[in-house]
């Protein structure tokens, strides 16, 4: 039993470690940015409006985003908790820059920011007393890649009489800071909106407010990020571009500055900007609520046990259920019982994990730990092992996975643990409907609704054998155990070694032929010491786990070879260059991987078949294809932009979709060519 559940955490935790071992480039957001909450006085008074700052600096050529990111990224996102007695009241932005990547337009802060923080200091509080504000940040900090910063800040401040408050050493940031924070606009304004464009003028006869410089539009406003056109000075007319937005808030408009003659230059604010404490704007700006998601992580979790990902694994829980249906009822719940302990534990782990490594910075995503060659390994001589246990090669209780003839309670309710682990592990190639949404959703927000997501995505993938674990009599239906499982046995090795091939190939287009000698060196080892194994014995189990421990190692310092893009047809390597100079233009981003099962079935059945590349080719349709075998910054941030991680993902760009429409992750060949022809149809 011991074995088995460390087995369960080595499978888990290796993968984690091994991926995160990978991480030379961008392994902490802390190289390139820093966070501090800092106080505009040294000390606060009761019954006052005191002021807090988030003082952000940034590497050279390093940046975060203002409320609204613009094409791309995502707004600063801060919650807060106070003692008692304080009370935030507000979070002011200072006006951004305007950055512009190709086409792109971002708004963006640089060099150094603060947000100053608005606080009330209860009057029944006295001096002396002492006070304390702790606050949760997270920003994207970006260049070439996005990085998302995440930490946790606090500040104890002391209470004293008003003529003892002095200027902390912060204080002339926050004067600048204020200076650059609109102020709200106190004149009429009338909207237009045609077709294609939207006027904004303000009342005639309000005075010439001054010289237009910039604006900058808050999100959902309805306008586009461009700049408007100036019609007129007196009164100010704007003609904006309308935007491409199914939901525009009409109360959210923008960011105008102007300068008078005297060259002073003034931010004003128009309508409400929508951003809330905690970043809640961002998961109302996609129409996404946390019911929603956890019964969609739900459904994709379910879906999931359909997958050919999942089947190997299945296969072996199949075999065990058929042999306890018609013996022990009580036992099949128990069995039942603990393979879902084994999935529900596994994917809390992983979201412990993946809260971690984004905490450090890591860009992580779905299906993570097939991008380290040294997992890979290890998972390629564990489903070989298994296919010799299934095969008869070997009997070893800690790697039968609950398939010998005696099932005792502890070997058995292990063994059926284990095989819920390694439902988890060997299911991250695969992405089902409805788990994309879900997974991005839970990576976007707090710790507790990461975990709440992955907790219902392991309900889900668990829930037939729950089902028999809750109504044990229904496995009767199932047919009667026989010399016949013998041969169905051995059978369902099949798909676990077709597994390790697989597993090879992957490996194979990672670390090329000299990596794939050393596994292949492994794999040998494993069959030649296994074969002597009849029985228990504890030296030559050791020794086999010695030598392989060693082979792990030696894969681990291979030099890593590069894989070389394989395209086939008319499809294109993904850069965001790329895609950013095919703006306006009819695009199909397909996002794949080698180790995406469901990716290469798409690509098989759907996207590759002559009749879709016609229609392609009718249509003008430019492929372009990013390959996520090996960790790609670039990618990841594309998924991270659209709130995916991982594959497949597929976006579609078109003139009624200038901003992409998102496609399924299951691809259905008259389907797909359907929506690609009333796509672009006059």
């Amino acid at each position: 039993m011991r074995l088995r559940l460390g087995l369960s955490l080595f499978a888990i935790l290796f993968a984690c470690g091994a991926f995160a071992d990978e991480q030379k480039d961008f392994s902490s957001w802390t190289k390139f940015t820093e966070g501090r909450l800092v106080s505009e006085t040294e000390t606060w008074t009761p019954g006052s409006q005191a002021a807090l700052g988030f003082k952000i600096t940034f590497a050279p050529h390093w940046h975060t985003y203002w409320l609204n990111p613009g094409d791309s990224g995502a707004p600063v996102r801060l919650s807060f908790k106070t003692s008692d007695g304080v009370k935030i009241r507000q979070v002011d932005f200072p006006i951004p820059q305007r950055l512009l990547t190709g086409p792109l337009i971002s708004f963006a802060y640089s060099d150094e920011v603060l947000l100053p923080i608005q606080v009330e200091v209860s009057k029944d509080l006295r001096p002396g007393d002492k006070v304390s504000v702790s606050m949760d940040a997270e920003w994207l900090v970006c260049a070439e890649v996005c990085i998302p910063a995440i930490k946790s800040f606090s500040i104890e401040m002391a209470l004293t009489a008003l003529e003892e408050v002095k200027p902390a050493a912060d204080f002339a940031l926050f004067q600048k800071a204020r200076s650059q924070v609109p102020s709200p606009l106190g004149q009429d304004l009338r909207f237009t909106a045609g077709q294609k464009t939207v006027e904004l003028k303000f009342r005639a006869g309000g005075g010439v407010l001054g010289e237009f410089v910039e604006f900058f539009p808050f999100r959902n406003s309805g306008v586009t990020n461009e700049l408007p056109a100036v019609k007129s000075t007196d009164p100010l007319l704007l003609e904006f571009q309308k935007a491409n937005v199914p939901q525009a808030d009409p109360k959210r408009v923008g960011v105008l500055v102007v300068k008078s003659e005297t060259g002073v230059v003034r931010a004003l604010q128009i309508g409400e900007s929508g951003w809330s404490f905690g970043g809640d704007d961002a998961a109302k700006a996609d129409g996404s609520s946390l019911v929603w998601m956890l019964v969609s992580a739900l459904i994709g979790g379910l879906i999931l046990n359909l997958m050919p990902c999942v089947f190997p694994i299945l296969s072996i829980k199949l075999l065990s259920l058929l042999k306890l249906a018609q013996e022990n009822p009580r036992e099949v719940r128990r069995q039942n019982f603990a393979y879902v302990a084994g999935v529900l534990f596994s994917f809390l782990l992983i979201a412990l994990v993946l809260s971690a490594l984004r905490s450090a910075g890591q860009l992580v995503g779905w299906g993570f730990q097939l991008q380290s060659p040294v997992f890979l390994a290890f998972l390629i001589w564990l489903f070989l092992g298994m296919t010799l246990n299934l095969l008869g090669v070997f009997e070893v209780d800690w790697i039968d996975l609950n398939i010998g003839h005696q099932l005792t309670v502890s070997g058995g309710l292990s063994g059926s643990f284990f095989t819920g682990v390694l439902a988890v592990v060997v299911a991250s190639p695969c992405t089902a409907p409805f788990m994309g949404v879900a997974l991005g959703f839970g990576l976007s927000q707090s710790a507790g609704v990461l975990f709440a997501v992955f907790l219902a995505l392991g309900l889900g993938l668990a829930m037939p054998y729950l089902a028999f674990a809750i109504f044990p009599r229904w496995a009767r239906v199932l047919p009667r155990p026989g010399l016949w499982m013998k041969y169905l046995k051995q059978v369902m090795a099949l798909p676990l070694l077709a597994t390790a091939v697989w597993l090879a190939w992957i490996f194979s287009q990672m670390r090329g032929p000299g990596g794939l000698a050393v596994v292949g060196a492994g794999a040998l080892v494993l069959i030649l010491s296994l074969s002597l194994t009849r029985r228990r014995k504890k030296p030559v189990a050791l020794a086999v786990g010695l030598i392989l421990l060693a082979g792990l190692v030696a894969v681990h310092r291979l030099a890593p070879h590069a894989k070389e893009t394989s395209l086939t047809g008319a499809w294109q390597p993904y850069s965001e260059e790329k895609l950013s100079s095919l703006k306006g233009r009819n695009v199909l981003v397909d996002m794949t991987a080698d180790w995406c099962l469901t990716c290469k079935v798409n690509e098989k059945l759907v996207l590759n078949q002559p009749e879709v590349q016609q229609l392609f080719t009718q249509f003008n349709v430019v492929l372009l294809q990013g390959d996520w075998t090996n960790r790609n910054p670039e990618i990841t941030q594309f998924l991270n932009r659209y709130q995916r991680v991982g594959v497949p993902f597929y976006v579609l760009y078109s003139a009624r979709h200038p901003d992409g429409l998102v496609l399924p992750e299951v691809l259905v060949k008259n389907s797909f060519i359907e929506l690609i022809s009333s796509e672009f149809q006059n």
